[in-house]
């Protein structure tokens, strides 16, 4: 668990709902008394000053020596070179769906240190849960991909599982309209969407390239509730915007309800929240915002997916949130140098995109979810102690883990008693193990074996009888 007294040690952000910032091109920051959200500054300058002290008490594995490239084609995909991540990052973890319980056998969040513990996030007139006492932190990735990764984990001593919830939702639209940058992105990955941990947990990144996702035209399928389809996109995504304060609460109820459905029907799912323009439904497919006079508004990014089983090698190209929007990482320079936009596509399609009839259907549901028709939320199902005990993953990570050292070879000793014995009995009744040298015990006759005479010969005999033959 988190050291006692931390929070002593780290600052608390506390802000209020007028601090939102809900148009970035109606922002001024001569507007705002920076000193009004924290005495430390605003939200930005505080990751940035902790995220710089905590890799100074080398709380991250790594400097980020990073090269970008980008690739030629009709979706204006930006690459990133990330060697070190590749190599040091945590082994991700292994799972079979995509709402499973949290175990606090795996690593999970409880077990970060306190230099890696960013600060606090609370809102004084509108809390994000209604536990008090809920803690929901910011921490730093150790295994970053650009500076001020971070990693937002909602009611950390609630150990939730990688599901998101109400709360997630509302603390994700909250650092997003606190933050006055437009290269700053929230990213979920669900469980069998390239999430590692089963520990509720968003990304906060700043990345240096825009996604070309938010220049797409979208097409309205319900009252708010917007696609964009292949090909305008490489994915298919459902997207929800925040187009003032007063539809915050609508827009964090159909985040949610979505959110819910997807994780309900076990259908993996990749969450983006950016800035982008407004949405717009007519003119060209692709149009971007020159002159940047549009406002910038959150925008939610749904993203159902194919399901990923397994954990695959780190240095795979491995698409999740980041990379749906546009925005690659190679963790190998032979990949980084050949790749092109083709070649990154394609693995996409195989590994991520869903069937065109597939994505129909999903769409369909989600508006009967919004509309309060065909949806009943359920709990998710606790695994028993068998199901922890000798699930092969959880015993993989443990393994992993613990520390070698040398035993006797244990021996496996045959049983008599055993023999006859009906087959319906388990074949490891019939073996006896032990660490114990086993003791050695004479071999009885075999009943089976000739037995053998030997006559004793007088050997004065012997002379005489031969003598009396040479004389005759």
């Amino acid at each position: 668990m988190l050291p006692v007294g931390l929070q002593a040690k780290t600052p608390v952000f506390t802000y209020e709902t007028s601090d939102f910032i809900y148009d970035l091109r109606g922002y001024s920051p001569d507007d705002v008394n920076v000193g009004k959200c924290h005495q430390m500054g605003k939200l930005k300058d505080l990751i940035m000053a902790r995220w710089e002290a905590a890799r100074a008490q080398n709380a991250i594995k790594y400097n980020l020596n990073c090269m970008y490239k980008l690739l030629p084609g009709d979706f204006n995909l930006s690459m990133q070179l990330n060697v070190e991540r590749g190599e040091l990052r945590r082994k991700p973890q292994r799972f079979h769906r995509v709402r499973e319980s949290f175990h606090d056998k795996r690593w999970n969040f409880t077990k970060l240190e306190e230099k890696e513990i960013l600060l606090y996030l609370r809102c004084r007139d509108r809390p994000c849960s209604s536990d008090p006492l809920d803690q929901h932190v910011l921490a730093v990735n150790n295994s970053p991909l650009e500076r001020g990764h971070s990693l937002i984990i909602p009611s950390l001593i609630s150990c939730q599982p990688q599901v998101m919830t109400e709360a997630s939702v509302r603390l994700a639209t909250d650092v997003m309209l606190l933050i006055d940058d437009d290269t700053f992105h929230v990213l979920f990955n669900s469980l069998l969407a390239q999430a590692s941990v089963n520990h509720l947990h968003l990304h906060a990144l700043f990345w240096p390239y825009d996604s070309d996702l938010i220049n797409r035209k979208c097409e309205e399928l319900s009252d708010g509730m917007f696609v964009i389809r292949r090909p305008n996109w490489f994915v298919h995504t459902i997207v929800f915007q925040l187009t003032s304060a007063e539809m915050f609460d609508t827009f964090v109820r159909k985040v949610t309800k979505t959110l819910d459905y997807l994780s309900e029907a076990q259908i993996a799912h990749n969450v983006i929240f950016s800035r982008a323009q407004p949405l717009r439904t007519t003119g060209d497919v692709w149009c971007e915002d020159s002159e940047h006079s549009l406002p910038q508004l959150v925008t939610a990014y749904i993203i159902p997916r194919n399901s990923v089983v397994g954990a695959k090698p780190a240095t795979n190209f491995n698409p999740a949130a980041l990379e749906l929007c546009g925005c690659l990482t190679a963790y190998t320079f032979r990949f980084f140098e050949s790749a092109t936009e083709e070649s990154a596509l394609r693995i996409i399609d195989e590994e991520a995109t869903l069937p065109d009839v597939q994505f129909e259907g999903i769409c369909a549901k989600v508006i009967d979810v919004l509309q309060g028709r065909g949806f009943r939320r359920m709990s998710i199902q606790q695994d028993t102690d068998e199901d922890v005990s000798f699930e092969p993953s959880l015993m993989d990570e443990l393994r992993d883990s613990f520390q070698t050292f040398a035993l006797h070879s244990p021996r496996r000793l045959f049983k008599n008693e055993s023999r006859g014995t009906s087959s319906s009995k388990s074949p490891v009744s019939a073996f006896q193990f032990s660490f114990e040298k086993p003791q050695r015990t004479p071999i009885p006759p075999s009943p089976m074996a000739t037995t053998t005479t030997f006559t004793t010969v007088d050997s004065s005999k012997t002379e005489s009888t031969c003598s009396q033959i040479s004389e005759s």
